[in-house]
């Protein structure tokens, strides 16, 4: 006896839906980053350790030892900063991780941030999502001076803004896309929205 049995599709609710990453998108902002981080390198603290290769030498022809222990401390300082800012951060605590971008932002002269994150929010995000909102703010923060960071929950979505727009606008769709979320790059500043794995019951705009 044939088996008249229909298979009937099972609709997969919204917030479970994902779009297929654009791999090549992905993949040029990986290449976007890795030069973004070589150039900062490069104009940092590669500089510094010029700087303090000059003392070392002006050190042998008789200069001040401490204008190079100095300038060679500059060098360490700077590889030390390039070190923290490219390690990924926010997965476990992400507005700890904030409050710690800011205050060596402010450290360094650039200008501590006004955060104001829901920290409900943020533990509502998976730990991809908070690591890639972290970024984000690296990312489109204004290079110095006073910058308001704020992460609140709209519709199923948690809404970050950092004040500035991200150079790699293909990559962070891509990313954000990859996350079930997306950007909103159509106002003065960019809006990275990432969906809630236990979404607050809100309806709130981001706007």
């Amino acid at each position: 006896m044939t088996d008249s049995t229909v298979a009937v599709p099972v609709p997969v609710p919204s917030q479970q839906r994902r779009t297929p990453p654009d791999a090549p998108a992905l993949l040029a902002a990986a290449d976007a980053d890795a030069d973004a981080f070589a150039d900062r390198l490069h104009d940092g603290a590669l500089q510094a350790l010029v700087v303090a290769r000059y003392a070392a030498d002006a050190c042998v022809r008789g200069a001040d030892p401490a204008l190079a222990r100095d300038a060679a401390q500059e060098a360490l300082v700077a590889l030390r900063r390039a070190v923290w800012d490219l390690r990924p951060r926010g997965t476990d605590d992400l507005p700890a991780s904030l409050r710690e971008l800011s205050q060596r932002r402010a450290a360094a002269g650039a200008g501590a941030l006004d955060l104001q994150v829901d920290a409900t929010a943020c533990a509502a995000l998976s730990a991809a999502a908070r690591a890639v909102a972290y970024r984000f703010v690296q990312a489109a923060l204004p290079s110095d001076g006073p910058a308001t960071v704020r992460l609140t929950a709209g519709a199923g979505s948690a809404v970050l803004d950092a004040g500035g727009i991200p150079d790699d606008l293909i990559g962070w769709t891509a990313r954000a896309t990859a996350l079930g979320g997306h950007l909103d790059a159509t106002g003065p500043s960019a809006h990275l929205l990432l969906p809630l794995d236990d979404a607050p019951d809100t309806s709130g705009d981001h706007r």
